[in-house]
């Protein structure tokens, strides 16, 4: 049995699951239903300090620091945002 249910993503979400559903030939319920099965499953066996968050937020005085900052780590993030 199947049910269904909604959620909000963001318009760039979409945009890429449309995409790739569509130059793959897969329904976009099909490919949602995969990616949080997946997602679920990897949750479950991977332990909780070894996953990384999506996105970081920081406050000022922390991304201040994090801009002077003149390590090898930070020089390779700031060109990485750059390519972007």
């Amino acid at each position: 049995m199947s049910v269904q249910i909604s959620a909000y993503v963001e318009d760039d979400i979409k945009q890429k699951m449309e995409v790739y559903s569509s130059s793959h030939g897969l329904k976009k319920g099909f490919l949602i239903q995969n990616a949080l099965d997946y997602y679920l499953n990897a949750l479950h066996e991977i332990p909780t300090s070894m996953m990384t968050p999506s996105h970081i937020s920081v406050n000022e005085k922390t991304f201040e620091t994090l801009v002077s900052s003149k390590s090898k780590a930070n020089t390779k993030l700031k060109k990485l945002l750059q390519d972007d």
